[in-house]
């Protein structure tokens, strides 16, 4: 998940703000996608889908999955070299500071874990405490660094890990859907962290994600030290130069995505995986410089004003995204996983977008940070920061 800075308003970049709300809501709708696709088994998923609904899924994989949250990872890098320019006008050890911060992020990674296993919370922890490493390096070794971590050292890790166990299989979607369906909270709780442990730290995936990971923060910290955002309205002809670069890898990639989901085509898989892993970084990059062009062009209006309220409050939007998915579709809630298509959860999400808009505007306006984000910062800081304006 994205950082939340631990510096005042006044002294945040607006445009880093935007572009957080705006990665917000691609990971929503997606968020909104795998609650159901993901968790519901073949038969089941098939039976209450319409053809709508088919494209619906392959539009979430082919333009939005793994691109905002690519997003969010870049901004997270880039928000630690904000945060080490913040600490260093404070006095305050850097090193210390983000340990506590990373281990309380942690935590809040794995109290939402309990809840659903695809938390990322602790994986961006788990990876944030990396960063430390490169504080002192040169730009030339992070960036070097990112690459490598997010299109090479990843496929390695893959082919080391080849012979581990298949995981996420029909049988464990079938038990996801049974345990929130049927399943007390304790039962859940009980499942969730036996199915990440078994997904993740026995099957040694959150090696392969770590790294990654570190690469897509190590990528937003290049960019903050080469002050990528710094002063972006005057940098308009900068960032149409770089959407122009990066659209004919993007559009490769949509294609060969679509190809791939449609099985016209079929790829070893340590060749692909860098590949599709340039795919979504260029898409990421061609979303992010059109926004900023916009932003530029068309100034602060009511589009981008909601965007940087979103992304002022990312942490609290994204944990209520999912409690709001878990209290719809579990059983100890309204029960309707397996129940509603990916139509009707678009639309879900789509309104619950409008409530998040409306609630952050609101909080906002009286309070200086988000509930979760204020929480955090006082965990960190270890004291108590006055929360209301």
């Amino acid at each position: 998940m994205t950082s939340t800075l631990p510096i005042e308003q006044k002294d945040r970049a607006i445009i880093v703000d935007v572009i957080r709300g705006f990665a917000l809501i691609g990971v929503l709708i997606a968020n909104f996608t795998s609650y159901v696709d993901q968790q519901t088994p073949e038969p089941i998923l098939n039976s209450i889908s319409s053809s709508l609904d088919r494209c619906l899924i392959t539009f979430n994989s082919v333009f939005l999955e793994w691109k905002f949250m690519t997003l969010f990872s870049i901004l997270f890098g880039y928000g630690f070299g904000l945060i080490l320019e913040s600490l260093a006008k404070k006095n305050i050890n850097p090193n210390l500071f983000f340990i506590k911060r990373m281990f309380w992020l942690f935590v809040f990674g794995a109290i939402h874990c309990m809840f659903w296993w695809g938390d990322v919370l602790n994986l961006y922890a788990m990876s944030g405490i990396l960063l430390l490493l490169f504080r002192r390096k040169s730009n030339k070794t992070i960036l070097s660094c990112a690459v490598l971590f997010m299109l090479v050292v990843p496929v390695f890790i893959s082919y080391l890990l080849r012979n581990q166990p298949e995981t996420f299989t029909d049988a464990d979607i079938k038990g996801l859907y049974n345990q929130y369906k049927q399943g007390t909270l304790y039962e859940i709780f009980k499942f969730n962290i036996t199915f990440y442990y078994r997904m993740f730290i026995v099957s040694g995936s959150n090696i392969h994600d770590i790294i990654e990971t570190l690469g897509r923060f190590l990528f937003g910290y290049f960019l903050l030290r080469i002050k990528f955002f710094h002063l972006a309205e005057s940098k308009k002809a900068t960032f149409i130069k770089v959407a122009m670069w990066a659209a004919p890898i993007m559009v490769t990639y949509f294609i060969l995505r679509w190809l791939l989901l449609n099985g016209t085509i079929h790829a070893n898989q340590y060749i692909l995986s860098p590949l599709l892993s340039l795919g979504i970084l260029s898409t990421t990059t061609f979303y992010v410089s059109i926004l900023v062009t916009a932003y530029i062009s068309f100034g602060m209006n009511k589009f981008f004003t909601a965007l940087q309220t979103l992304g002022r409050m990312t942490l609290t939007n994204y944990l209520m995204v999912s409690t709001f998915l878990i209290i719809l579709l579990y059983g100890f809630g309204f029960n309707k996983l397996g129940e509603l298509p990916i139509y009707t959860i678009w639309l879900y999400g789509c309104v619950w977008l409008v409530v998040e808009i409306i609630l952050s505007t609101y909080w906002l306006k009286q309070f200086r940070y988000g509930p979760t984000e204020w929480i955090w910062r006082q965990l960190t800081y270890w004291k108590r920061l006055p929360l209301r304006k």
